[in-house]
């Protein structure tokens, strides 16, 4: 490689960042993501400021891949243009923060930068960094890079290892290249093997099933497209409601329907007479409904991001219908989205502009641990928009007859960006972790239907009222990440910390008896 002046590397770290977001969706080019890396490790001496480097690589990688942000700031949030400017800026440098830490990380190394260096130290710090970022101030996983890979060989190690243990694949792969251009002679050799084997194992797991597949259902996704402008407006409500029951009684086939995200954009308790009667026909048709509506509760004067179920047999002697209010077959959101439906700060944040005013940003969490849906006889998963992107939340909530996951979601506030595609990609992820279909109904898009393997069976065009219509095939049974979580992962870093803690605290165990011999 040829020799850059240290600004030149910052340039060329933050240029190695930029190529990174084009390896999601809705570009595609997996290759992109471990070719990003190995630049960057390419970059990464000793000499250097390693902090610097990987602070660049993250502007590089977050100021495009995630740029989208900008428009639920600057088209619906109200604020001038430099505020939302200047916000974006802080939230791209806060998350800039993790790969400079890795890198800062990575750097601690002491002595000649061998194998364990690039296949196991390097790797650990990453990864810590990863976990981190999911984590503090309620965590962003947006972008990491196992979910580029998602149409890769490496994908089919989701349901082994899960999201960062394809993240892990992908920074040998960097790893392996790194060490192809920098050593040679049986290292090199290693590191042809270490490239080659996990897309190898990729392919010997392409099309294995971790869950048994169960009696298809039908399924109908309305997509209602309402405008944001409109959507939370009372005078729009009636309208709104009625688009919805007309669509949701001309489905004929269909065993089960999903209305997106707050699709009822109202208290539960003030439209309750249209529930019921949307219930009564719903029961008439035998057909099932979920549908997002803003849950209040009149005891603790709580609100909640909820998920409520019309259409099912109640099994209590006397009562037809299963619906009734606050009844608990419905889900309250768990992971709250800081801003949009909590303000961190709020006495400090509220007046500064309407962009921490929007309409129910003041949400209360749902329970951590709750049941799943049941509909149809079957026990559906829920997630709500954002929470799809935590697969440890997701996780614990699976039980034995789990065999979909439902999610919905309101993506408008991120126009016709790429961010609503990468979070169709996210889903995507879900659905192999877990090994079950995921049914992902959106007010705008992308509204879709994704089979156990991640696959995107059918998909609706986005921005247009409509009803996606298909199958959907349950699955049952365990995959070895749903079993184990993050512990097999968990053991990779902590052997890869290790490898680069340990010679040091030899060294300082060993240098009082070697001061005493001299």
């Amino acid at each position: 490689m040829p020799v850059l002046t240290p600004r030149l590397r910052l340039l060329a770290a933050l240029l190695s960042g930029l190529i990174a977001p084009f390896a999601f969706a809705p570009y595609g080019l997996w290759p992109l993501m471990p070719l990003s890396l190995l630049f960057l490790l390419l970059l990464l001496k000793p000499e250097q400021s390693g902090f610097k480097l990987g602070l660049c690589y993250g502007l590089g990688w977050f100021g495009y891949g995630i740029h989208w942000v900008h428009v639920s700031m600057a088209e619906f949030g109200g604020m001038p243009l430099f505020v939302s400017l200047a916000l974006m800026v802080l939230l791209v440098g806060y998350l800039s923060l993790y790969p400079a830490l890795a890198c800062w990380l990575a750097n601690k190394w002491q002595g000649k930068r061998s194998a364990m260096f690039y296949l196991l130290w390097f790797p650990a710090c990453w990864l810590l960094s990863e976990w981190l970022r999911s984590w503090v101030l309620t965590g962003f996983p947006w972008l990491q890079p196992g979910y580029s890979q998602i149409d890769s060989p490496l994908s089919t190690i989701a349901p082994i290892f899960g999201l960062y243990g394809v993240t892990w694949l992908v920074l040998l792969l960097a790893a392996g290249g790194a060490l192809i251009i920098r050593q040679s002679g049986k290292t090199r050799w290693l590191a042809s093997a270490v490239v080659v084997t996990p897309l190898l194992i990729g392919l010997i797991f392409k099309g294995h099933s971790w869950t048994t597949a169960q009696q298809p259902l039908t399924v109908a996704l309305v997509q209602g497209n309402v405008p944001l402008d409109i959507k939370w407006l009372p005078q729009n409500r009636a309208a709104s409601l009625l688009m919805y029951q007309q669509e949701t009684l001309a489905i004929e086939n269909a065993d089960v329907i999903v209305w997106p995200e707050s699709a009822i954009a109202a208290l539960e308790y003030e439209v309750i007479d249209f529930l019921h009667e949307l219930d009564g026909q719903l029961l008439n048709k035998q057909q099932a409904l979920i549908t997002g509506v803003i849950a209040h509760n009149l005891q603790t004067n709580a609100y909640y991001n909820a998920l409520v179920t019309l259409g099912q047999q109640s099994k209590e002697a006397g009562a037809s219908s299963a619906y009734y209010y606050e009844n608990p077959n419905r889900y309250y959101k768990n992971h709250l989205l800081p801003i949009g439906e909590f303000v961190p700060f709020e006495d400090l944040l509220r007046p500064l502009a309407p962009f921490f005013n929007l309409p129910m940003s003041s949400f209360n969490r749902g329970d951590t641990q709750q049941t799943n849906l049941e509909v149809k006889g079957h026990q559906w998963l829920a997630a709500i928009c954002y929470e799809i992107a935590f697969g440890e939340l997701l996780r614990p909530q699976f039980s034995e007859q789990t065999d979909a996951i439902v999610t919905v979601s309101n993506d408008a506030w991120f126009g016709t960006s790429i961010g609503p595609k990468q979070h169709l990609e996210i889903a995507q992820m879900r659905a192999l972790e877990f090994g079950r279909p995921v049914v992902r109904s959106t007010n705008t898009g992308v509204t879709a239907i994704i089979d156990r393997f991640g696959k995107v069976q059918q998909h609706a065009p986005e921005y247009k009222q409509l009803t996606l219509s298909g199958e959907v095939t349950p699955a049952t049974g365990i995959t070895p990440y749903q079993r184990f979580g993050l512990w097999p992962i968990s053991l990779v870093v902590l052997l890869g910390l290790a490898s680069g803690l340990m010679p040091r605290l030899r060294q300082r165990l060993l240098k009082p008896a070697a001061d005493k011999l001299a």
